[in-house]
């Protein structure tokens, strides 16, 4: 008899009697998605014309096609893991994407204190586009990157990376085999490497980006689901892509 999908199942190599807790083929599952957006990702224009993008003579006016690639691709890397991925998810609690939600508020509040205060560390600002000034004011083709946007905010983004980072990186830190370890286990180090991970991936709002990391590896702790950090995650990003939109602070986007 086959255990069911929801059930521990061995992976290769793992001997027997020792619990596997997911996704089936974890490398990938937790890999890939992420991998693939971070390799798109370099193709991103800025305004500074820098970057592999400025090196290979893509514009910064090509910048919602290049994004539009980064999250189809991001999506069909999920797609092809999404089977084994699915059943490992677990169901949704109620509050995490409430937090997720009211977690905006400190990210706002303390990147902007970070930037009035200079400390941008001279890299890793957003590009900062905006579609209302390079595609027109209520375009089909703002409205049209405003919705890809919407989708690489709310569904790509956060299913890639919390794969990555409480399912491979905060397990990983615990134990090299980190399909052993159990989703949601808290160690000092645990904490510490998503932390480092937020602060590198957005210095110009490193210490926002620390309270929110932080805050989300604590969801992992209490609900020990990958579906809650996933959703708490897609709260905060829907919650600030309207911050942007109703503000127009183009610079936290």
């Amino acid at each position: 008899m086959t255990e069911p999908d929801n059930q521990p199942v061995s992976q290769p190599g793992t001997p027997a009697g020792v619990a596997d807790h997911g996704p089936r083929q974890p490398w990938i599952t937790c890999l890939a998605p992420l991998s693939t957006y971070m390799l798109a990702g370099a193709l991103l224009p800025s305004a500074e014309g820098g970057g592999l993008a400025g090196s290979l003579g893509i514009p910064f006016s090509a910048y919602p096609w290049v994004y539009a690639l980064q999250v189809v691709a991001t999506l069909v890397a999920i797609g092809w893991c999404w089977r084994d991925l699915a059943a490992w998810l677990g169901r949704p609690s109620w509050w995490p994407p409430l937090l997720g939600v009211a977690l905006v508020v400190p990210w706002v509040v303390l990147a902007t204190l970070q930037r009035d205060a200079g400390w941008d560390f001279g890299f890793g600002a957003r590009a900062g586009f905006n579609p209302f000034d390079a595609l027109g004011e209520g375009t089909p083709a703002t409205w049209a990157f405003l919705a890809v946007r919407a989708l690489g905010l709310v569904v790509a983004v956060p299913i890639a990376e919390e794969l990555f980072l409480r399912g491979f990186l905060m397990r990983t830190v615990v134990n090299e085999e980190f399909w052993r370890v159990p989703f949601g286990t808290l160690t000092a180090a645990a904490a510490l490497a998503c932390v480092a991970y937020g602060v590198a991936t957005h210095p110009a709002e490193a210490v926002a980006a620390a309270v929110w990391f932080a805050a989300v590896s604590g969801i992992a702790a209490a609900t020990r689901q990958p579906i809650d950090c996933i959703l708490a995650h897609a709260g905060t990003n829907l919650a600030l892509g309207a911050f942007v939109l109703a503000t127009g602070n183009w610079w936290l986007a």
